[in-house]
């Protein structure tokens, strides 16, 4: 790697014309102290004048230190010698050029640019591909601090990846399956709902309301859970919000994979002001017109603040934000279901299985290494018997693990649960053969390791290691894939979960 680095550091004062000697003196060592730790590659520092309040320099490495991280360095250093001898202060430095070479892993299918980039090239140097980044000489001093520079050439390489291997490439292995089970029906379920009433698409996509008929088979359902997963073994309910600000999903990792496959969020937005003279011309327009005035209405808001709940695994964390816990206290389970969330799927017309508004189940844990997988084992064997003995669903599981980790995955035993997911997929007779046709996954179990304390600056009492792991399911998923499976005939309906239906109102009769 070739890097090339010209800068300024900006002075309190005017420095004298001898200390152009003096510095050079100190630049001088501080490059042979540097070379000396590091014999490999070559670096070189080089003061090219001192005027008008700046010490310009020139860095120059190959296959050496990153210049950013010197200067980030030796500012203390240089501050305490020009201080100590002149009396005056730095006041922080400002790139001129900053251009730097890499070689890369593979050769870019696409050209592409990059925030806080003023120039980014590929070549090719004796027939392997390279990439000339150009860095934006007005990068804020606080993002080079942050490590900025190094996630831009990590990007580079990322993005790169994605266009050879995808976004969501994954290994997925089939661990467990329920075995074939009797099938009631062959129809498409959603139709099947529409039709009997249960469910009425909205005026916007993907969203659905609930009619009492469906809602009657949530609560059974809800019933369910509590007497065969949480109950047993100690979860506790809550309520976690379901508007996200920035500041989570940054600390979570999500705001970097917005719609790359994987995160797709609604966005919300406040509005400038509450006043409602402020408003009264919105107001006026919509009366006379009785539409909306998209146009003046954008000028009113602000850029979006967060957006609704993707996950209620996110907002969760901030509960514990900055805290150590007790030993006493661990291990933490929970769940939620106070309110739907929201995914902005792509397309329009996918049925009551895919949508943007759903009724998702959250559960989750929090302890040691050790705790954390025996919760995750124990609640993925309870959904197992819900799943196969009370809904009656033919349903398997599948071991998904992220690309990224499948380097350190390791063989265990069936039961033994590393950082990983375990998908619940369900057979959709209406889409074809079990062997061809594409499974429903209605509940996940992941063991997310230390990804969330870390994120959220979460400790345990002694300094142990803190994993945690969830668990995400929803109503709409059960439903879709146990009519799927059963149809809408309710005396044909598997006798263990009838017995949880108090009663199923009939939809209203219209003329």
């Amino acid at each position: 790697m070739k890097q090339t680095l010209e800068l300024y550091f900006i002075t309190s004062g005017e420095l004298p014309k001898e200390s152009i000697e003096h510095l050079t003196q100190f630049i001088s060592k501080y490059e042979q102290d540097l070379n000396s730790k590091r014999p490999k590659g070559k670096f070189t520092i080089e003061l090219s004048e001192i005027k008008d309040k700046k010490i310009v320099l020139s860095l120059n490495s190959v296959d050496s230190y990153a210049p950013h991280t010197i200067v980030l360095r030796m500012r203390k250093q240089l501050a305490q010698e020009i201080g100590k001898k002149y009396k005056i202060g730095l006041r922080g430095f400002k790139f001129i050029k900053y251009e730097i070479e890499k070689k890369l892993k593979l050769e870019p299918k696409r050209e592409f640019t990059l925030p806080l980039t003023s120039k980014l090239e590929f070549f090719k140097k004796e027939d392997e591909p390279w990439a000339r980044i150009e860095i934006d000489p007005e990068i804020e001093e606080d993002f080079v601090e942050k490590g900025a520079i190094e996630r831009i050439l990590r990007r580079i390489n990322d993005k790169i990846s994605k266009d050879y291997h995808g976004a969501k490439k994954e290994h997925h292995t089939v661990a467990w399956y329920s075995g074939e089970k009797k099938l009631l029906t062959s129809k498409n379920p959603t139709k099947l709902l529409e039709k009997e009433g249960w469910i009425k698409r909205t005026n916007y996509r993907n969203q659905w309301i609930l009619t009492p008929s469906i809602t009657a088979v949530i609560e059974a359902i809800k019933k369910i859970m509590v007497e065969h997963v949480y109950t047993p073994l100690n979860y506790q309910k809550m309520m976690i919000p379901k508007l996200v600000d920035w500041s989570i999903w940054l600390r979570s990792g999500h705001a970097e994979g917005m719609f790359q496959g994987g995160f797709e969020p609604y966005f919300v937005v406040q509005p400038k002001s509450a006043n409602p003279e402020f408003f009264e011309e919105i107001a006026d327009y919509i009366t006379i017109t009785k539409t909306i005035p998209e146009d003046k209405l954008y000028e009113k808001i602000t850029p979006p603040i967060g957006g609704l709940s993707y996950a209620q695994c996110p907002p969760f964390w901030a509960w514990l934000q900055g805290k150590t816990i007790a030993k006493e206290s661990l291990p933490i389970l929970v769940y939620d279901w106070s309110g739907p969330t929201y995914r902005y799927e792509s397309g329009s017309a996918y049925g009551f299985e895919r949508v943007d508004e759903l009724h998702r189940i959250e559960t989750l844990f929090i302890g040691t290494p050790k705790q954390v997988k025996e919760v995750a084992t124990e609640t993925r064997k309870k959904l197992r018997e819900v799943f196969d003995r009370i809904f009656d669903l033919e349903v398997r599981e599948a071991k998904v693990m992220p690309w990224w980790l499948e380097q350190s995955a390791k063989d265990e035993e069936e039961e033994d649960m590393l950082v990983g997911t375990i998908d619940f997929e369900t057979y959709m007779p209406y889409r074809g053969s079990r062997e061809e046709s594409e499974w429903l996954e209605i509940q996940n179990i992941s063991i997310i390791g230390d990804k969330y304390p870390r994120g959220f600056s979460v400790k345990t009492e002694g300094g142990k290691d803190l994993w945690s792991g969830c668990g995400g399911g929803s109503f709409e998923r059960f439903i879709t894939a146990f009519v799927s499976q059963k149809g809408l005939k309710t005396d044909e309906w598997p006798e263990p979960f009838l017995k949880y239906l108090d009663n199923i109102p009939e939809p209203p009769k219209f003329l």
